[in-house]
């Protein structure tokens, strides 16, 4: 089963890879929509949102079974 944190920190990963590809079509062609600093920003925000939501679920499973294992006794 997949977990809502493995599916909302890879959502945010694809957004960093999106932005860094357009960041780099915004370089060499023409920028879309935001100019291409603007866009390794946002890459580099999604990137550290997903990093963040990794850990938070380590810790959240950990927590949990610490309460599984206190409400077993």
């Amino acid at each position: 089963m997949t977990s809502f944190y493995k599916v909302l920190a890879d959502g945010f990963f694809l957004l960093a890879v999106f932005a860094v590809f357009a960041a780099m079509v915004g370089y060499m062609v023409e920028d879309i929509w935001l100019a291409s600093t603007q866009w390794l920003l946002l890459a580099i925000f999604a990137m550290l949102v997903a990093v963040y939501t990794k850990l938070s679920a380590k810790e959240d499973e950990k927590i949990i079974k610490s309460y599984k294992a206190n409400k077993k006794k």
